[in-house]
C-alpha cells in the first residue's frame, strides 16, 4: 500500500485516423490498444485511490477494465488539440482543469496526470518521485532537450494547491494554439514550489532501459517494441495497424 494517498486522472482521445496536424511516434500511441498497455503500466507500477478518465467525446473507447477505481467521464464534444485551434482551451487542458479539480474534491494528499500514450517504468514510481520532492508542490519532469520548460508526461500535484493552480491557468489570456500547455502550466505554477525531476526521458532521445524508473512519449514503432520486450507483456498489442483496426 503506498505511503501517500493519490488520484490519477487523464485525458482521452481517439479516432483511429490521420490527423490534420503534426504528430510525433507511432500511431499506436494515439489508439484504443495503446490503452491497455498505460494501464498495465498504471496496476503494476503506481497505487492510486481512484482513476478518472476524461473523454473528450471520442468515435473510439477503450475497453475498460473491472477495476472500481476507475471513473469516466464524457466531455459533449472535441476540444481538439492545441495545434487546431478549435477552442481557446484544447481538449488536454480541459481534461488536466477537470481532472485536477476531480483529484481536489476526493481528498487526497495528491492527483497525478499521467497522459495517454505516456508507457512508464518502475515500481513505486509516483512514490519515488514525491519522496525526492517532498516539499513541492508540483513536480514535472524537466523540458531540457525538449521546446518546452517541462513535460506533461507524468505531472504530480499537491492537492491542497490545486485550487490556486487551476485559477491561474484560466486566468491566462492566451490561447492554447499561441501559448502551449506546458508553458501554461509553468506561468500557472509561479509562486508555487514547482520540482523539475530528473525522471529519464519522455521526449528525450536517446533512450536505454538501464535505469530502473523512467517514462516514455511519443514512442516509435521499434521503441515501443523494445519497451514492451523490457517490460514482458503486451507484444500481443502490438503487430496491426492501428488505423485500419475497427
Amino acid at each position: 500500500m503506498s505511503r501517500f494517498s493519490y488520484s490519477i486522472v487523464t485525458g482521452w482521445y481517439a479516432d483511429h485516423a490521420q490527423r490534420d496536424y503534426k504528430t510525433y511516434g507511432d500511431e499506436f500511441v494515439r489508439s484504443a490498444r495503446c490503452f491497455d498497455l498505460w494501464y498495465h503500466c498504471i496496476q503494476r507500477f503506481t497505487d492510486p485511490k481512484s482513476i478518472l478518465i476524461i473523454d473528450s467525446a471520442s468515435p473510439v473507447l477503450p475497453e475498460l477494465p473491472a477495476d472500481p477505481r476507475i471513473s469516466q467521464v464524457r466531455l459533449q464534444k472535441n476540444f481538439g488539440h492545441a495545434a487546431q485551434d478549435i477552442d481557446f482551451l484544447c481538449g488536454w487542458s480541459r481534461a488536466l482543469i477537470l481532472g485536477l479539480m476531480y483529484g481536489y474534491a476526493n481528498g487526497d494528499e495528491y492527483t497525478v496526470l499521467i497522459e495517454q500514450g505516456t508507457l512508464f517504468h518502475g515500481q513505486d514510481i509516483i512514490e519515488q518521485q514525491i519522496a525526492a520532492h517532498p516539499d513541492a508542490d508540483i513536480i514535472a519532469p524537466n523540458g531540457n532537450e525538449t521546446p518546452q520548460p517541462l513535460q506533461t508526461g507524468i505531472m504530480i500535484f499537491r492537492t491542497a494547491i490545486i485550487p490556486r493552480f487551476v485559477a491561474n491557468y484560466q486566468n491566462i489570456t492566451t490561447s492554447d494554439k499561441a501559448l502551449s500547455p506546458e508553458v501554461k502550466c509553468a506561468i500557472a505554477a509561479r509562486g508555487m514550489r514547482l520540482a523539475f525531476s530528473d525522471l529519464p526521458f519522455g521526449r528525450r532521445r536517446p533512450l536505454d532501459w538501464k535505469p530502473s524508473h523512467f517514462f516514455l512519449r511519443h514512442g516509435t514503432q521499434a521503441e515501443i517494441g523494445a519497451f514492451v520486450q523490457h517490460l514482458g507483456w503486451g507484444e500481443h498489442l502490438l503487430g496491426t495497424d492501428p488505423l485500419r483496426d475497427p
